[in-house]
């Protein structure tokens, strides 16, 4: 644990060093945009409580045992990566790579969305709902979709660093600020517009762009969607969750997953609540009409 915490340079403090950048970002938006319906008080303090949960529990469990395993996967390396300017945006990239897969990942597998729903839970679109973050993102196991960058070569602090500077760009898409920007923009970066589409609970928009800095994964694996005036987003989960209490909205989607896993019935269908789609049904459940669920549920 010691090792780890020497691990703690600027290099891994580039989210709580932008921390007073994102309030003074957010306070600027609500003087512009207040009375507008843009925001709504408790809605913000319910994201703002989501991401001080998520830094405080997730910089623990990196500290105890995500740190650990790269250090480890990191010593059983294929290839030494010395950082240059070249091998940087090569992590980039590939870093990117993994986010889009681990994005995909938390809307399509349960497991992963039981964390991930809190980000979606809001059903408004500004600089706060960047801040709702899920303190389960480390016990769901985020991490896994970053730990072979360790393995190829890049010493963990980069990756780290490389991660935080994903996560602080996509704070400012979250936000209805900025309308469309110049085409080539919007051809090769995630932006606001793409973003609020991903937002959506529209059918249109569920499950798409999940870029995190870059939206060309989204074009390549054919799953991107642009915003159109013609749909007007309409934001948050289908099957709203009635609370503003951080803790409610962090555990609600792993309480009912496990809730549905202890049913009654097969083992193998039971276990599959962790892993199939959100929206999945066991067949029984599918007959008489229970439990349904809409793919951004």
């Amino acid at each position: 644990m010691f090792e780890t915490l020497q691990q703690l340079d600027w290099r891994t403090l580039v989210l709580p060093a932008m921390v007073p950048v994102f309030i003074a970002v957010l306070l600027a938006e609500w003087i512009r945009f207040r009375g507008r319906g843009r925001f709504l008080l408790r809605d913000t303090v319910a994201s703002m409580g989501l991401g001080a949960l998520y830094m405080v529990f997730d910089t623990l469990v990196t500290v105890t045992l995500v740190a650990l395993l790269f250090n480890w996967a990191y010593q059983h390396r294929l290839f030494t990566v010395t950082m240059t300017p070249l091998t940087g945006a090569l992590l980039f990239v590939l870093l990117e790579f993994f986010y889009y897969w681990f994005h995909r990942a938390s809307h399509r597998i349960r497991w992963f969305w039981s964390a991930h729903v809190a980000h979606h839970s809001s059903r408004y679109m500004n600089f706060s709902t960047a801040m709702r973050q899920s303190a389960l993102y480390s016990l769901a196991g985020n991490w896994i979709f970053y730990i072979p960058l360790a393995f190829l070569g890049f010493e963990p602090v980069w990756v780290f660093f490389m991660l935080t500077v994903n996560l602080a760009y996509q704070y400012f898409i979250h936000t209805q600020w900025v309308g469309k920007l110049p085409r080539p923009v919007e051809f090769v970066f995630n932006t606001p517009s793409h973003h609020r589409a991903h937002h959506g609970r529209n059918p249109e928009y569920i499950d798409r762009n999940y870029g995190g800095i870059l939206i060309l994964y989204d074009r390549l694996f054919g799953t991107f969607v642009e915003e159109r005036e013609a749909v007007p987003v309409e934001y948050g989960i289908t099957r709203p969750v009635d609370s503003f209490n951080p803790v409610t909205l962090t555990v609600h989607e792993a309480r009912d997953m496990f809730r549905d896993a202890l049913r009654p019935g097969p083992l193998g269908q039971r276990l599959k609540h962790f892993w199939a789609p959100p929206e999945w049904q066991r067949p029984e459940q599918e007959a008489r009409g229970g439990f349904s669920r809409s793919p951004a549920d």
